[in-house]
């Protein structure tokens, strides 16, 4: 059970990048904007997601690896509902912006976690096992997102991702123990 959570966690952010892949066609169309103004929801994601990630290891010091994983999924979920909802391709670029800066959580405090858990080669073996899992999403994302693309628009991809924040949110809150307890947390400077 902790390895498929560790590896829903490290997903989110592929998730993010290919399940809207096939829809880049239906946005363009849907706002009247040329391919170069959709690419830019793909590139801010991406740029917030990689600004983030050098964040998300302090504030796990610092609060908690598993609070810290739970508001990040909770925000995931939140910014891919208003993806959904978004009335012009400047909205959706900006909400593609917050949503990538929660998307690099997982990675980042999924290596602590295991750090903190396990030790030498039963580390190694964790983190193989999560990367295995974890290289499904980039694989099968797009055709998941083309499938959901056809059957129920762009939109529907913004369904799916934010339905799967929330329940990466339950299912961290319900089954995953913190790793870090609070005597070894360091202070925010």
């Amino acid at each position: 059970l902790l390895t498929f959570l560790f590896a829903l966690c490290t997903m989110i952010g592929p998730l993010g990048i290919d399940t809207y892949l096939p829809s880049f066609h239906a946005i363009a169309k849907e706002f009247d904007v040329g391919p170069a103004a959709v690419q830019q929801t793909l590139s801010v994601y991406v740029f917030a997601m990689a600004c983030t990630m050098l964040f998300y290891g302090t504030l796990s010091d610092t609060f908690g690896r598993r609070r810290v994983l739970m508001a990040s999924a909770i925000f995931y979920g939140l910014t891919s509902l208003a993806a959904a909802f978004v009335p012009n391709i400047h909205s959706l670029i900006l909400v593609r912006f917050l949503q990538g800066m929660c998307a690099g959580s997982g990675m980042v405090i999924v290596r602590a976690m295991v750090q903190d858990r396990f030790q030498g080669p039963e580390a190694q073996r964790m983190m193989a096992m999560v990367m295995m899992v974890f290289g499904l999403a980039p694989a099968l994302a797009p055709v998941f997102g083309g499938w959901l693309q056809t059957h129920g628009g762009w939109r529907a991809t913004f369904y799916f991702l934010a339905g799967f924040g929330f329940v990466l949110a339950f299912l961290l809150w319900r089954f995953l123990p913190e790793t870090l307890p609070p005597h070894k947390r360091t202070p925010l400077k």
